[in-house]
């Protein structure tokens, strides 16, 4: 563990840990994170950034001169369901393009508790069927997400297998949060290890999302879903996180199904601890792995 890193540790639990301990309202917490659009050191000159509408969602195409026409990555936030977006993502969103070589696709899907679920899903599918009928074939596309997002990415593949679509070439997933039960071992197991994240703030999060529905529902919590038949994924967690059991179950609940799924345990890193990527070196090398996974799967590199 590097010593940029175990300081930024430090750094979380003093600050955002503290936040995410003593949530008094989705307000309140969106006026908070506001001001924390991520870690990184700002979006470099040549990154390309385009808006655009998709049936009301608000998205972003983030690339580089050189991407490739026709390879892309459908990409969606974490935040709990509740905050997050360009701000916050841009960063990790241009440095995954870089990496990669593909165009990224960044979702600003609807929040809670203003659009609970299944908005969000809705809204990834849409995003999704939306690349299908621009002529972007399933071959050259990757999904992926951190935490929330990481989620989410896993319950949209679910429900692009329930509609019978033809499934993406893979996914990438950052600590994905995929139990919204908030059962896994390592929640209170690793409850004061983890140097950000909390039972408390799972919980605060699900009941928005959620609210008085089944939490176990497979398109909420995907880890209880039917997994056979996705694409092959890699998946990143640090070994102190809450939800490192998630990532786990997740991984194993694939192979199960007789899927390809590959999970790397990240020594002591904090959550989506990619996001820190123009902070810290593993953070950096983490995106290296996740790109070269995608030109491998997108053959974008050949």
């Amino acid at each position: 563990m590097s010593i940029r890193a175990k300081f930024i540790s430090v750094l979380l639990r003093s600050t955002l840990k503290r936040q995410l301990l003593n949530i008094d309202g989705v307000d309140s917490f969106r006026k908070k994170m506001g001001g924390s659009a991520g870690f990184g050191p700002g979006i470099p000159a040549d990154v390309m950034v385009e808006p655009l509408d998709i049936s009301g969602i608000s998205c972003e195409w983030i690339s580089f001169e050189d991407s490739s026409a026709d390879r892309v990555m459908l990409y969606f936030h974490g935040g709990g369901y509740i905050v997050g977006g360009f701000d916050s993502h841009q960063d990790i969103a241009w440095r995954l393009a870089k990496a990669s070589g593909l165009k990224v696709l960044l979702v600003d899907y609807r929040l809670a508790p203003e659009s609970p679920f299944p908005a969000a899903v809705e809204d990834a599918t849409a995003c999704y069927r939306w690349l299908l009928g621009e002529g972007y074939l399933p071959e050259n596309m990757i999904v992926g997400g951190d935490s929330a997002g990481g989620g989410l990415a896993v319950a949209a593949l679910v429900n692009i297998k329930n509609l019978g679509l033809s499934q993406p070439s893979g996914a990438v997933l950052m600590s994905p949060w995929v139990d919204l039960t908030v059962s896994g071992d390592s929640i209170d197991g690793n409850a004061k290890a983890d140097p950000m994240m909390s039972r408390a703030a799972l919980e605060f999060f699900a009941n928005n999302y959620v609210g008085d529905l089944d939490r176990r529902a497979p398109l909420a919590s995907p880890l209880f879903a039917d997994l056979s038949g996705l694409p092959p994924m890699l998946v990143h967690v640090g070994s102190t996180e809450v939800l490192r059991s998630d990532a786990e179950r997740l991984v194993e609940k694939v192979k199960q199904a007789n899927g390809n799924a590959v999970l790397e345990i990240w020594p002591g890193m904090p959550h989506v601890f990619q996001l820190l990527a123009g902070r810290i070196p593993e953070g950096k090398d983490a995106v290296e792995k996740l790109g070269a996974f995608m030109r491998n799967r997108t053959a974008a590199g050949q």
